[in-house]
């Protein structure tokens, strides 16, 4: 018999409080006024607590960063989940993740350009989100072409070439240059999915 799991204590749900307070904080002035702008002083003030706490929770403000971009990344990921329901088409499936990829890009803009300067520096600073996000769009394309939905394509690079057109496009850089914000983008890459991947 296995006993019922207790509900976590003071300590722990004011702890929680606290990382959650910073974040909140870290988020807030990440958006409003750039990552390299933003010190841990003012993340501290924000979150009402001391730099030696926040140090307690994160260990720099690189760290924070990812745990930004990692929950907005989660919320991004439940809204398309949300989209989606067991009986949705596989290109459907394809389509609504392109377009939840598209949103995170614009929501996040400004501290993916920071991300983007940190990985120049440090190579394995955004590894972890690049890899998820390709290994869970091939499984999603290869998914399709179990079904007999899609062609028998080459799903892992079938799966970074609409990644990368996504990025580019939202970005507006190289032949997407001028076409970010233009909200005919998404549908045109989802209309190149489909002629890629359905049969």
């Amino acid at each position: 018999m296995t006993a019922a799991p207790t509900a976590p204590g003071r300590l722990e749900r004011r702890k929680a409080r606290t990382r959650a307070a910073i974040l909140q904080a870290a988020s807030e002035l990440f958006h409003a006024n750039g990552f390299e702008e933003t010190s841990i002083q003012q993340i501290a003030e924000r979150a009402d607590t001391g730099v030696g706490t926040l140090y307690g929770y994160f260990t720099s403000k690189e760290d924070l960063l990812r745990e930004v971009l990692r929950a907005s990344r989660d919320e991004s990921v439940a809204r398309y989940r949300a989209a989606v329901a067991a009986d949705t088409p596989a290109i459907e499936r394809v389509c609504t993740a392109l377009a939840a990829i598209a949103d995170y890009l614009d929501e996040n803009r400004r501290l993916l350009v920071s991300v983007f300067r940190l990985a120049a520096r440090n190579q394995s600073f955004d590894d972890e989100y690049a890899e998820w996000l390709q290994r869970s769009f091939t499984d999603l394309i290869q998914a399709g072409i179990r079904s007999g939905e899609f062609r028998p394509v080459p799903a892992d690079a079938a799966a970074r070439m609409l990644i990368t057109t996504v990025m580019t496009a939202c970005l507006g850089i190289g032949a997407w240059a001028g076409r970010s914000g233009d909200p005919l983008v998404i549908p045109e890459i989802q209309q190149l999915a489909r002629a890629l991947l359905a049969r």
